[in-house]
This record gives C-alpha cells, structure tokens and sequence, in this order.
C-alpha cells in the first residue's frame, strides 16, 4: 500500500518521490505501518496511514540527506558527520573530509578531551555519541 501510494500519487506529483528508499524505513518501521493501516481500515479513514507515510517520508529524507562540511574546520566537519551517522569509521571519516586518518584520529582526541564525542562500545561493534 505504501508503494503503491508513493509510486502512483507521489511520484507522479514530484518524480523525486520515486527515488525516495521508503521501503526501507517502512521495513523498519513495519509494526508502526501495519498499525497505521489497521486503523485507516477501521475508522475508513486514511488520515492515519498518510501520516505514518508522510512521517516516514521526512525520516527517509532526513537520513539520507548530503552532509554539508565545506568551510568547515577538521574536527567540526568530524562532529557533523558523527552526529548523521555514529557508525562511521575513522577511515570513512577521513575519505569525506579528504584528510589523513591520523589527522582524524588527533580530531577525534581532541574532540574526546573537550567532552564532545564519545565511543561507546567497542572500535569494532561500537558507534559515535555526540555529547
């Protein structure tokens, strides 16, 4: 039904939409999805089903949405890009901001001793919390 919604109205209105990896978030999202469509159904009302789709929408988005570290200086640039995703890797880090991994590694340092950037977990399975 969400496919089905964004293909035909959505993308058609705005072919952007077509491009939109909703599928996605819907799969993450899958109980809130078939809970907005039972309700639709019940109340023969779509109000609830277009919010969940237009929420999910803005959530695709907002994800997937370039990163803009221009002008930035190094460890501001590293902030930004751990806050739109704490997985990322020193090396990942390092290829966007088009700097050397060691140039990274003293940023994050940096970062750490000012109380900004925090690891938790492991170097392996952990993730990035901006503070």
């Amino acid at each position: 039904m969400g496919r089905l919604w964004q293909t035909l109205i959505l993308s058609r209105w705005k072919p952007l939409f077509h491009h939109v990896p909703l599928e996605s978030v819907i799969k993450e999202c899958q109980q809130d999805y078939y809970n907005a469509l039972g309700q639709s159904d019940n109340s023969a009302n779509s109000t609830a089903f277009i919010v969940f789709v237009l929420q999910a929408i803005l959530n695709t988005i907002e994800q997937n949405a370039p990163v803009n570290i221009e002008n930035l200086k190094t460890p501001d640039a590293v902030l930004v890009l751990i806050k739109h995703d704490p997985l990322t890797t020193r090396a990942k880090l390092a290829e966007l901001i088009a700097k050397d991994v060691r140039t990274i590694a003293r940023a994050i340092k940096k970062l750490q001793d000012a109380g900004k950037l925090q690891r938790v977990g492991s170097d392996k399975t952990g993730h990035w919390q901006v503070l």
